[in-house]
């Protein structure tokens, strides 16, 4: 061995330190929900959208018209988006919760799987209590520049919030902010609109 090679130092050591790093970025990254911001901070009032036909996990079809008059937790996701699938346990313990319980609150995670047989071997024997739908679009009132993406419509057809990117979803204040959603009127039935009568 040469003087020069017993001076080199030895990578052995660098490497495994780079490697551990590395594992740990994907780690936080795609594995571990951030908390996310404040629902009431990302407060907004537009307009939701009902008509998006849909299936669900049968092939039946279905539409967002069924949930018009409740609170609905939306969220849009897929089985190949690692973050989508990483905040999908927190909203599984947020739709358990106690306080929301009776509240007229639905939560409702539509996919974008091309296929949904994917979506219906990735719940099977999770026991999770939202309703799970299949869609190949989505209406402009939910298009985002990603996934995953949670609106929170109100009883009045509004959506009031929206949120892309993973969250921790199973916190005190999004149990407040859907408490104080549900308690909230819904839009008024054009249908049972008093008729004018007719002039003489």
């Amino acid at each position: 061995m040469t003087d020069a090679s017993a001076r080199r130092p030895d990578r052995t050591w660098l490497i495994i330190g780079l490697v551990f790093v590395a594992f740990w970025v994907v780690y936080l990254t795609f594995f571990v929900p951030g908390r996310g911001p404040n629902l009431a901070e990302m407060a907004m009032d537009r307009p939701a959208e009902y008509r998006w036909p849909m299936e669900d996990l049968q092939g039946q079809a279905v539409s967002l018209e069924r949930y018009r008059g409740k609170t609905v937790f939306l969220n849009v996701w897929a089985t190949w988006c690692p973050p989508c699938v990483r905040e999908m346990p927190s909203i599984a313990d947020l739709a358990r919760r106690e306080m929301l319980k009776g509240k007229n609150i639905e939560f409702v995670c539509v996919s974008l799987d091309r296929d949904r047989d994917k979506v219906s071997d990735f719940i099977r024997g999770k026991n999770w209590p939202m309703t799970f739908l299949h869609a190949t679009d989505v209406p402009m009132a939910y298009e985002t520049e990603g996934i995953p993406a949670t609106f929170i419509l109100s009883p009045a057809g509004r959506i009031v919030s929206a949120e892309v990117g993973a969250s921790d979803w199973d916190r005190p204040d999004i149990v407040e902010f859907l408490q104080k959603t549900a308690e909230t009127p819904p839009a008024p039935d054009p249908s049972r609109d008093p008729v004018a009568p007719a002039k003489s």
